[in-house]
């Protein structure tokens, strides 16, 4: 009975723990389901999924079916023609592929010839991009010259090529508007001419014309070479180097130093000389270009016609823009006036070589602008001279109208008179008249002297015997006449009734020297400027000869002069010194007093003021 209850709850015992491990492997089965939801819920989606994907391929196969039934029989039976999926159909498109695959490289350079050209123009390689430009003929030729057969992919790219021949050309014509070399010059139209060569042989395939054709339609291409050369070299030759907007020359400036006067003129002369330089050299690189050395043609005539007009228009460019608008209004003296005038007459003698000396065409230029600048001197010295009277008249002051100090006419081995025939050498050309000392008593008529003697002076340093009825009718007209004129209304004016009562104590003294500078001008002064004008011309027979009359009163005037000298030295300095401040006392303005007083009795003035501009001259041709 013992055993049999030990049995049981041993049975017992083995039962609980079996409920135990069931319970528990239930918790983990459920402890691992809500672990892997996420993968049976995956696992279950692409259960259906598949399901799907097999309903419908058996539904496309299903499908298919007829379509494999009607290529069987097209195998077995050769179906009727026509069709594209038949055996030979099929074959030609099979072999056709086959073909396509080997030729993919030959295909892929094909269509990269647009670009490459591209990159050859981009990178100067003329020679690559003209050999792709005719390969572009051989193109067009096999595969486009039949209407009936279309290749859009090679008609594409011959386009495309096309459209890079056209800036093939327009960069070659930009190198020749810079600064090229001879040989550049000749590789860049020798490129221009096979462009023209692989323009022309297009035309030639497409047109079925008659060689007189081609051979009109070649030259007219060459004459548009020649005129395209010409225009990319003017652009070239009308840089900023050769003809600046701003010239700068300021060529004339006596206050300035000799070295910014040097400077300027330098920028002058290297301009016209840089002009000169570029237009020989493209003159000189068409003729060795264009023009055919051993055999003359109507080409070779046209390219001379073509020259020839260039050449023109470019001198009368540079002859009215340049020389004349822009180089000689900056220019007021002779001396750079002579310079240019050499630098262009080399370069009008240089371009005789090429046919186109245009030396007689200078002088007009240069004889305008030194009239210009002899007849400016002239013209200050009337209007100082015309000033200085006007300012004694209305100030009623005569001091600086004369001198109490008498000329000693034998000093310094100067003459007495208007002017010395024995210093009118005409085998010494360097000999110069002297001046009138007695001109020291009429500082105005002296200073008017000095003025005309100037010109002359600039006039020696560029002599152009062009210019001398111009300057010779201006002297007679404009300088004589008005000086003339001057007088008389000076004369006039302090001979008006009641002049006496307005100005005081000088009135009577500005009269008498009204009459005194009149007489003096006519006896001494136009006589000597008439000759120092003949004889600055190089014209000695034409030079006035003095009368026996005036030798004699030459004589007299001289004995009288030596006579007096020793008495009236003290006088003279004293009438000098109360001249002078009677004129600073009555109110003599700066501007007024610039009319230049005579100087201290210390100082000759002739030598300082008259004597010493007309030694300095030089007569030589």
């Amino acid at each position: 009975m013992a055993e049999l209850e030990t049995s049981l709850s041993h049975d017992l015992d083995e039962q609980a723990i079996a409920a135990t491990e069931l319970k528990s492997a239930e918790d983990q089965l459920q402890s691992l389901c809500a672990t892997h939801a996420s993968t049976f819920v995956a696992v279950e989606r692409r259960g259906a999924a598949l399901t799907t994907s097999l309903k419908n391929l058996l539904d496309a196969l299903e499908g298919a079916i007829p379509q494999v039934e009607e290529a069987k029989s097209c195998l077995e039976f050769d179906a009727k023609d026509g069709k594209e999926n038949s055996l030979s159909v099929l074959t030609e498109k099979h072999r056709v592929r086959r073909r396509t695959l080997l030729q993919h490289s030959s295909l892929l350079e094909l269509l990269e010839l647009p670009s490459l050209m591209d990159a050859c123009v981009r990178g100067h390689l003329y020679e690559e991009g003209l050999s792709i430009a005719s390969f572009a003929n051989t193109l067009e030729r096999r595969h486009l010259i039949n209407e009936e057969v279309k290749n859009p992919i090679v008609e594409n790219v011959v386009k495309d090529v096309r459209r890079r021949e056209g800036d093939l050309r327009r960069d070659l014509l930009n190198r020749l508007r810079s600064d090229v070399t001879m040989p550049q010059c000749l590789e860049i139209v020798t490129a221009l001419r096979r462009l023209n060569g692989v323009e022309l042989e297009r035309r030639s395939s497409n047109n079925s014309s008659n060689s007189s054709d081609l051979e009109k339609m070649h030259q007219n291409m060459e004459w548009r070479l020649q005129v395209n050369f010409l225009e990319a070299r003017d652009i070239w030759l009308e840089g900023n180097a050769t003809m600046p907007k701003n010239s700068g020359f300021t060529l004339s400036s006596k206050k300035r130093g000799g070295g910014a006067q040097g400077g300027n003129s330098e920028k002058l002369l290297d301009g016209i000389d840089m002009y000169r330089t570029r237009c020989f050299e493209i003159a000189t690189q068409f003729l060795a270009i264009f023009r055919s050395s051993t055999t003359t043609t109507k080409s070779d005539n046209f390219a001379l016609q073509i020259l020839s007009m260039w050449t023109t228009r470019r001198i009368q460019t540079f002859l009215h823009e340049y020389l004349a608008k822009k180089c000689m209004p900056q220019i007021t003296e002779t001396s750079t006036l002579r310079d240019a005038l050499e630098s262009v007459t080399f370069f009008a003698t240089s371009m005789g070589r090429v046919g186109a000396d245009f030396s007689p065409l200078i002088q007009p230029y240069f004889e305008s602008r030194l009239v210009s600048i002899v007849t400016t001197h002239w013209t200050d010295g009337i209007s100082v001279f015309e000033n200085t009277l006007k300012v004694c008249r209305d100030t009623g002051i005569a001091s600086p109208l004369y001198s109490n100090r008498d000329v000693n006419a034998l000093s310094d081995k100067q003459a007495s008179s208007a002017y010395d025939l024995d210093n009118y050498d005409p085998l010494n050309k360097r000999k110069a008249p002297a001046p009138p000392r007695q001109l020291l008593s009429h500082p105005p008529l002296a200073r008017l002297v000095n003025a005309f003697l100037t010109g002359l002076n600039e006039l020696r340093r560029c002599l152009l015997s062009c210019a001398f009825p111009e300057l010779r009718r201006f002297f007679q007209k404009d300088f004589l006449e008005k000086t003339k004129q001057l007088l008389v209304q000076n004369e006039r004016a302090v001979l008006t009734p009641g002049f006496l009562q307005q100005k005081g104590e000088d009135a009577s003294k500005l009269r008498n020297m009204a009459v005194e500078l009149k007489e003096e001008f006519d006896s001494c002064v136009q006589p000597y400027l008439m000759g120092a004008i003949e004889v600055a011309f190089g014209s000695f027979d034409n030079i006035p000869q003095p009368t026996k009359e005036e030798e004699k009163e030459e004589e007299v005037n001289v004995d009288d002069a030596l006579v007096q000298e020793g008495s009236k030295e003290d006088a003279e300095n004293n009438g000098l010194e109360s001249s002078q401040n009677d004129a600073i006392n009555s109110g003599i303005t700066e501007e007024q007093t610039d009319i230049d007083a005579l100087p201290p009795s210390g100082e000759d003035p002739l030598e300082s003021d008259v004597a010493e501009q007309f030694d300095s001259m030089n007569f030589e041709d």
